[in-house]
């Protein structure tokens, strides 16, 4: 409990006065002094914050760091980690006016370097303080996105509609390669640029996926005809091998029957022509033997009667006569005519 001290009213009235003057100046102090911090891959841009007056600038700081606590000093916070931001298109016109449908990202940050430029001339110091996500998106849709989806459009332009899908590497570095040129003096840096797809609209997709399944489908059946040809070519090879196969077969069938035929009829032909000439020869031998014995029996005649007469001389006994050699004569140079004849064949 505290003690109760009577004081005079004048004394009363200073304590409460210093008081209420040390209450005021704490609440001042507290409301317009601060220590502006920064995170890391944040940049600060600090700039007076006077109760009547245009602020002024008085630093940047990149983070991780921090003002210190200071009189009515305010700190823009600004991002300088990349963003990513995607863009769909819907209506882009190919170089033969075939609408195209594409996907584009873009990743890009601010150049922590320029941070007071990307403030000052780019607007990001407004009435009410926007978080860094804001001031990012607002920079973007004020500085970037027009450059970017212009670089789009004109880069696929530059291809036929269904011969852009084949060139989105190219489309690619056409894109980076003029949205840098475009950012070249700003405080933002382009990072990377991807196009993810180049499309036609569903109508023509639509068409092209009939086209297509029906070239697949005419490629399937030409196969299927072709597959069919080639079997009927090999059939009718087949066949046309077995009936020649069937007909060397035949002839040579035929050759053999016919060489056999021919054969036997020669065989027959030569029995035949051994029979005629056997028959043949037997009747020559028949004429001759005929012949031979006329021949003989006309040879022989009555000189065979002669030829046994004499064979038997020597068994007659004649008287002996003592005659002249003029008388006998005569019967020896018949004698010697009879022996002269040739032998008649021993029957």
């Amino acid at each position: 409990m505290i003690p109760r001290m009577d004081m005079k009213p004048r004394t009363q009235s200073l304590v409460i006065g210093l008081i209420a003057l040390l209450v005021a100046t704490l609440l001042v102090l507290y409301y317009n002094t601060s220590n502006e911090k920064v995170d890391g891959g944040y940049v600060a841009y600090v700039r007076t914050n006077p109760i009547v007056g245009v602020p002024e600038f008085r630093q940047v700081i990149k983070g991780p760091g921090g003002t210190g606590l200071v009189w009515r000093q305010k700190g823009v916070i600004i991002c300088v980690t990349p963003y990513t931001t995607e863009e769909k298109f819907d209506d882009i016109r190919a170089a033969d006016h075939l609408k195209m449908k594409a996907d584009a990202h873009l990743v890009w940050r601010i150049d922590a370097n320029k941070v007071r430029e990307f403030v000052e001339k780019y607007g990001a110091v407004t009435e009410v303080d926007p978080t860094p996500e804001a001031i990012a998106q607002d920079a973007y849709a004020s500085f970037i996105r027009q450059p970017f989806c212009s670089a789009v459009r004109t880069s696929i332009a530059r291809f036929r509609g269904l011969d852009a899908p084949g060139h989105i590497p190219e489309i690619t570095d056409m894109v980076e390669k003029e949205l840098r040129a475009a950012l070249q003096d700003t405080p933002f840096i382009v990072e990377s640029v991807t196009i993810g797809s180049t499309v036609p609209p569903e109508s023509v997709t639509a068409g092209i996926t009939k086209k297509v399944e029906a070239t697949q489908e005419y490629e399937r059946q030409a196969i299927q005809l072709e597959i069919a040809k080639r079997n009927e070519e090999i059939a009718e090879a087949e066949g046309r091998a077995m009936a020649n196969r069937m007909n060397q077969e035949a002839q040579g069938a035929l050759m053999k029957a016919k060489a056999e035929a021919d054969a036997e009829l020669y065989r027959r032909q030569q029995e035949a022509a051994a029979v005629l000439a056997m028959k043949r020869a037997e009747a020559e031998g028949m004429r001759l033997e005929a012949e031979g014995r006329k021949a003989l029996n006309e040879a022989i005649g009555e000189n065979l009667i002669r030829w046994q007469t004499v064979q038997n001389l020597d068994k007659i006994r004649f008287p002996h006569i003592n005659v002249g050699s003029e008388a006998i004569t005569p019967l020896l140079q018949a004698i010697k005519a009879v022996q002269n004849q040739p032998e008649a064949p021993q029957q």
